[in-house]
């Protein structure tokens, strides 16, 4: 079990992100849910939550391409409707090759989806590596709420 640090409200401060104020814990220089976020009362929540299943193991804070799956399984599990824009994100920049940047829509998005999005401009080589099932059921995700 590794060891982590939960975060309290104190520890957040506000940067400037794209010209918007958002808000990252002090002491944590790595980009994950929570951190940054434009609420922090909802990203200390996110981010502990985070911590706590680093420390039981079940999320890889190193490997790129177990935080691209996350990602992946959360647009494809969750009902929250902030997974479109994002399964949209995912499957342009796997189909047409457009490097995932940082220009990021704050009104397209809620946390968790947020911090999600945010991490993906850090992961553009491991978009490429998707399976093509994984891009035709975010596809297929498209479809069904385009039609609904």
């Amino acid at each position: 079990m590794a060891l982590v640090r939960l975060a309290k409200l104190d520890d957040y401060e506000s940067v400037e992100v794209l010209g918007r104020t958002m808000f990252k814990i002090t002491w944590c220089p790595n980009l994950c849910p929570g951190s940054p976020t434009d609420n922090p009362a909802i990203g200390l929540n996110l981010f502990n939550e985070y911590q706590c299943s680093v420390a039981a193991g079940l999320e890889s804070r190193s490997d790129p391409a177990d935080k691209l799956a996350v990602i992946v399984d959360w647009c494809l599990t969750t009902a929250c409707d902030d997974r479109v824009p994002l399964a949209r994100v995912l499957v342009k920049a796997k189909r047409e090759g457009v490097r995932v940047g940082l220009d990021i829509n704050d009104q397209d998005y809620t946390e968790p989806a947020l911090g999600y999005r945010y991490e993906l401009a850090f992961l553009n080589d491991e978009i490429q590596q998707l399976a093509a099932a994984q891009v035709m059921q975010l596809q297929n995700l498209l479809q069904v709420a385009q039609n609904d």
